[in-house]
């Protein structure tokens, strides 16, 4: 599962949308993520502000290579083990993706089925990285496990 390079120039577009305000969007990110049941920690507002260059280019980075899972791949596990600094359970990773799409829809007015879709695509493939780096959490199915649960259930 990758990104068709239709959906990559839809969410790369949406992410130019964000440069000029992207102090403004980590800021309403970091509200969002505030208001809502996170068991990791928090970084503080002014930490975020003063990397929010550098979450841009990450950004950018992870959405200019998610249509090459193995080139991307690398850089999501360097990704995932700052947030295990912050003690992140996998439901937390959840919420944090849940918050980015609600904020991203803030920032940017036009919204298409689209982009809705590529941004669906985009957090399910990010977070099944981070996932299964972190708690060796993934959602293949062995076949024989899926026999035995389809006898189990007859």
């Amino acid at each position: 599962m990758s990104l068709s390079s239709f959906q990559k120039r839809l969410l790369l577009q949406d992410i130019e949308l964000l440069k000029p305000d992207f102090h403004q969007f980590t800021s309403a990110y970091h509200r969002s993520l505030n208001a809502r049941q996170l068991t990791m920690t928090v970084p503080e507002q002014d930490s975020i502000t003063k990397r929010s260059y550098i979450l841009y280019c990450a950004l950018n980075k992870v959405v200019s290579h998610l249509d090459d899972l193995q080139q991307v791949t690398p850089f999501i596990h360097y990704l995932a083990n700052n947030l295990s600094f912050l003690n992140v359970a996998s439901k937390d990773i959840d919420i944090l993706c849940e918050a980015f799409i609600e904020t991203r829809l803030l920032f940017i007015k036009t919204y298409n089925s689209h982009q809705q879709q590529a941004w669906e695509l985009a957090i399910r493939i990010f977070s099944n990285i981070v996932k299964s780096y972190l708690f060796s959490h993934s959602t293949v199915v062995s076949i024989k496990t899926r026999r035995f649960v389809y006898k189990a259930h007859n």
